[in-house]
C-alpha cells in the first residue's frame, strides 16, 4: 500500500458512486479543501474522519482496504 492509497481509494469510491467532493464534504460538514487535500494525498484523515468517510460512503474500514 501506498502513501496515496487513502486519497485515491476514496477518490475511486466517489467516483463509482457519483459523488461529487463539494456533496460529501457538506454531508459530513468538513471543508471542500480537507477532502481535496486528503484526494490530492496533502494530508490523511483523521481516524474519526476517516471512519465517517467509510460510512458515508457504505463500506466498512476492512473493505475501504480491500483493493
Amino acid at each position: 500500500m501506498t502513501e496515496s492509497f487513502i486519497g485515491n481509494r476514496i477518490a475511486e469510491l466517489l467516483n463509482t458512486r457519483q459523488i461529487s467532493t463539494d456533496k460529501m464534504s457538506k454531508d459530513l460538514a468538513q471543508s471542500k479543501d480537507y477532502i481535496d487535500n486528503i484526494i490530492e494525498h496533502k494530508q490523511l484523515p483523521s481516524m474519526q474522519s476517516f471512519l465517517a468517510i467509510c460510512d458515508y460512503l457504505g463500506v466498512t474500514p476492512a473493505e475501504f482496504f480491500t483493493e
